[in-house]
């Protein structure tokens, strides 16, 4: 499948190379169909190919350009980039509003910028002021042909938000609009995965037949607190008192009071009496116990991976759990109790209510049986008399 290629005017593309193409008019004219590369013969990026097809539409307009457009790639050429792409991504990350996000966002950021780089070196060397929107679109389906939906959308995404920053720092110039926004992007299918009850004692089992009450404990604290895994590691013994846990989440900022559920705070007392035998004080709810240090990221994931394994062996469906499906179990059970409101929700577990929302709309389409409580609640209340008051 060919990537898809920006819609320049009098430049056709072939095999993603740029070429000037003239139109009937202009063949007529004498001009003459001329691949669009430098003296050195590297081909010109897209970026380049847009600054050449200006400066011929302009010469044109002016009645300048002579039979051969020759001249114009040669002064394309000559002009050195001013605000490179690579250079908006470097000073981009460097500034506050990135530097202050957590470490795992910055590395996001970091690694889709790095897709640019390596997708297509020309145009990460061309100039932020030569983008518009034809390009960034041409950019878009060409990484969602090559890389994937979801890494095409991530990719433009965090374009969008170095270009806005560029326009309104003042270090890009001569744009009109942000080229990378409004691309309407194709939504990804959603990830609509929580887990049964069944489900969820069947890990906890895997984790504690192979010797990880501290495992076990992690999945207690996802489910009945639904914060994000980082935060769960992060998560200090200060925090919790009085019967609740106060946090600031990393991601977010957004703060989090919320009372301690008598699940997890039988799984946190056993904890702590661990602990205490082995004589381990530490700031942290949650240790690696084979080691009674703070949990590594990465050792964490891998006997999660191995636990998860070990337990698809009883229960299949396992198999497609993630990690981070704990806290969208949290969410979901919450609302499948009937009684919590979508803001009692969102206090527990962070989210805005518009993230609530998406993801209540994709899980709880996935249980029938809150549907059949509603239209049987609705039923009591029409059996009932209804409401027989008229409305004013």
């Amino acid at each position: 499948m060919k990537p898809a290629t920006p819609k320049i005017r009098h430049v056709a593309w072939r095999d993603g190379r740029p070429r000037f193409q003239p139109a009937r008019t202009l063949r007529e004219r004498g001009y003459k169909g001329k691949d669009l590369r430098h003296d050195d013969g590297r081909w010109y990026s897209a970026g380049e190919a847009l600054d050449w097809s200006n400066a011929f539409s302009a010469a044109l307009a002016s009645e300048v350009v002579e039979n051969a457009p020759a001249a114009f790639p040669v002064a394309v050429a000559a002009r050195r980039s001013i605000y490179p792409i690579s250079r908006l991504f470097e000073d981009w990350l460097q500034n506050p509003r990135v530097t202050s996000k957590a470490k795992a966002t910055i590395k996001d950021y970091r690694q889709k910028s790095r897709v640019i780089e390596s997708f297509d070196p020309d145009l990460w060397a061309s100039e932020v002021a030569s983008l518009d929107r034809p390009i960034c679109y041409g950019l878009y389906e060409a990484l969602w042909q090559e890389k994937g939906l979801a890494t095409a959308r991530g990719v433009m995404t965090i374009l969008g938000m170095a270009i806005k920053w560029g326009l309104n720092s003042g270090r890009v110039r001569g744009l009109a609009y942000n080229p990378a926004r409004d691309l309407d992007m194709t939504q990804p299918p959603p990830r609509a995965r929580f887990l049964t009850k069944p489900e969820f004692l069947a890990l906890v089992e895997a984790a504690e037949a192979m010797g990880r009450p501290d495992l076990a404990d992690m999945f207690y604290t996802g489910v009945w607190t639904a914060q994000r895994q980082a935060d769960r590691l992060a998560l200090q013994v200060s925090a919790i008192r009085n019967g609740r846990f106060v946090l600031r989440q990393r991601k977010t900022g957004a703060i989090v009071n919320a009372p301690v559920a008598p699940e997890l705070k039988k799984r946190l007392d056993a904890a702590a009496i661990r602990r205490k035998q082995a004589g381990k004080v530490s700031p942290f709810v949650h240790l690696n116990e084979s080691t009674w240090e703070p949990w590594n990221h990465w050792t964490y994931r891998n006997l999660f991976s191995a636990v998860r394994e070990r337990a698809a062996k009883k229960v299949p469906s396992i198999a497609t759990v993630q990690e981070k499906d704990f806290r969208a179990t949290g969410v979901t059970w919450m609302a499948l109790s009937e009684k919590v409101t979508l803001h009692q929700i969102c206090a527990v577990s962070g989210h805005s209510f518009q993230g609530a929302t998406i993801i209540l709309r994709h899980y709880l389409a996935l249980h029938p049986e809150m549907a059949t409580t509603a239209i049987g609640q609705m039923v009591e209340w029409y059996d009932a008399g209804g409401n027989t008051e008229l409305a004013v």
